[in-house]
């Protein structure tokens, strides 16, 4: 039972393309950002699509540098890694500012070059302001670029009105999106 509960559990995280209708297709192509998010009581949970006009090993490198983002966001105020396993797993904090309140997380990221996904959850050794904070990306070579998902749970340990979740679950995640296919977009232009 335990292993088929732990199967259950990595399964749920393990990043899938959406299905998406020949709209959001169009949608995409037409260089707009595709969102699906739904509540669930307290916990968010945002997925947002984007066609970037670059492969996905040009595209990787920015998706993964958090700090970038900070410019891009009005929320996120510091980025620091303060651990590293490897090339592919290590730790960041991040400082954010949401409507007056300050937010300390700490997160684990491990990217998976050869199934192009990277995920990040919250590090359980360290303190945390949110109750639930993880999220994946997806990236699927597609005809002229890769079309990258993203998505990202969250809850927060206190009540937040609707109005802050859906702002939090759909604006600042297409702005971040939009912010990756604009930097990733730029590098290739000016490499």
């Amino acid at each position: 039972m335990l292993l088929t509960l732990v199967a259950f559990a990595f399964a749920e995280s393990t990043p899938r393309f959406p299905e998406l209708s020949s709209a959001e297709w169009a949608k995409l192509n037409d260089g707009e950002v595709v969102m699906h998010a739904e509540a669930d009581g307290a916990r968010v949970t945002a997925t947002g699509i984007v066609k970037v006009r670059v492969p996905p090993d040009a595209l990787w490198p920015v998706v993964l540098d958090v700090e970038a983002r900070i410019p891009e966001n009005a929320t996120l105020e510091h980025v620091r890694e303060y651990r590293r396993e490897g090339p592919n797993r290590w730790y960041l904090q991040v400082d954010m500012e949401v409507l007056g309140a300050d937010l300390r997380i700490h997160h684990r990221y491990t990217w998976d070059p050869a199934h192009n996904s990277a995920a990040y959850t919250l590090d359980p050794a360290k303190p945390n302001d949110l109750a639930v904070a993880d999220g994946w990306y997806l990236a699927r070579p597609t005809e002229g670029g890769t079309v990258l998902v993203y998505q990202a749970v969250t809850e927060a340990k206190v009540p937040v009105p609707g109005w802050v979740k859906k702002w939090l679950a759909r604006d600042q995640m297409e702005a971040l999106l939009a912010g990756i296919r604009r930097r990733a977009e730029g590098a290739r232009r000016r490499g």
